[in-house]
């Protein structure tokens, strides 16, 4: 997620909590007459008539399709990112442009990290993570892996990335996840 849309969603979350609790604290205050005379103190002029005004309909209407169009707007910015797809590379200018598969070059460390012993599956891609490339790479691991041999397949796996891309501002994310039952042996059968 952007930077912009977490400080939006906190924002949005405080002001929503401060209104939530001052409208319970109402509520407790005018069920429990802490609040003196309030049915007399309050007075709302008109507010009874205002659904049979000729606008009210048309009023309604809109404010309930831009709520809708805010609402769905709010979901669209939170829908996961994808892969980046292609990365510009050095020596692009404005005699060509040199681009390069982002998520297959990603994918393909995600593979070379799953030929290490201990790693039964490796897979990868490129996603723009609050504005900075970065490579995900994540690894299964077999419960009986060697870790100090994974860490430093993985370390390598990172560093061949780096090289290969060619981009100073990649950084990598390297994930490595234990399966939860020991892959069964496989047996062949003689007939």
């Amino acid at each position: 997620m952007r930077r912009g849309l977490i400080a939006f969603d906190r924002l949005a979350a405080v002001v929503l909590a401060i209104v939530l609790i001052a409208a319970g604290a109402a509520a407790l205050a005018w069920r429990h007459d802490l609040i003196p005379d309030a049915t007399d103190r309050l007075e709302i002029n008109g507010l009874a008539e205002l659904p049979q005004a000729a606008w009210w309909p048309w009023a309604t209407g809109v404010g309930g399709v831009l709520l809708v169009v805010l609402g769905l707007t709010w979901l669209a910015r939170h829908l996961p990112r994808h892969g980046t797809g292609r990365l510009r590379l050095p020596g692009s200018d404005e005699t060509g442009r040199l681009t390069a598969d982002a998520n297959a070059a990603a994918g393909a460390a995600g593979h070379v990290l799953a030929q290490t012993p201990g790693v039964r599956s490796g897979s990868g891609r490129i996603v723009l993570d609050r504005g900075q490339l970065v490579a995900e790479i994540t690894a299964t691991l077999e419960p009986g892996a060697d870790l100090d041999a994974v860490r430093a397949a993985a370390e390598q796996t990172g560093q061949e990335l780096h090289q290969v891309v060619g981009r100073d501002d990649l950084h990598h994310r390297i994930e490595l996840r234990v399966a939860r039952h020991a892959k069964p042996p496989t047996t062949a059968r003689v007939h």
